[in-house]
């Protein structure tokens, strides 16, 4: 049973980040890779503050209900997802001049964004179940 909610919450996660990676990937590599590192990095910058404070605050909520290092890896993959999003822009921009806009290439690289962003996320247990959101709701107000 275990296994069978694993996947289909990898399967549920990589479905809603494959829409997401493409777009971004079409839009930044085929139709505006003049702006596409710009973007990034300008979302990576403005973002850092937030995304820092939400891994701290993460970090705090998980580890009254999980051990330290449970703790640790599921911030730490939340992190990294987050931080994908500046990343995919950069990247789609740099494949999109290199390979003159070829859709295949853009495919491709969505595809390993959505399937690397897929993995942290079920790793990291998302999403919740009902179960799992009460426990940290009843740790958090303990």
């Amino acid at each position: 049973m275990r296994e069978y909610l694993h996947n289909r919450k990898f399967l549920r996660n990589f479905l809603t980040r494959l829409v997401a990676a493409e777009v971004l990937v079409v839009l930044f590599g085929k139709y505006g890779p003049e702006i596409g590192v710009k973007f990034g990095i300008l979302w990576l910058l403005a973002m850092t503050p937030f995304i820092l404070y939400l891994y701290r605050e993460e970090w705090q909520k998980f580890s009254k209900v999980y051990s330290p290092r449970e703790a640790d890896r599921i911030a730490t993959n939340l992190l990294m997802v987050r931080y994908m999003i500046g990343f995919i822009p950069i990247t789609a921009a740099l494949l999109g001049r290199w390979f003159d806009g070829n859709l295949i290439v853009l495919g491709l690289t969505g595809f390993l964004f959505a399937l690397l962003a897929a993995k942290l996320l079920t790793d990291a247990g998302y999403p919740l179940s009902r179960e799992e959101r009460e426990k940290i709701l009843k740790a958090q107000f303990a």
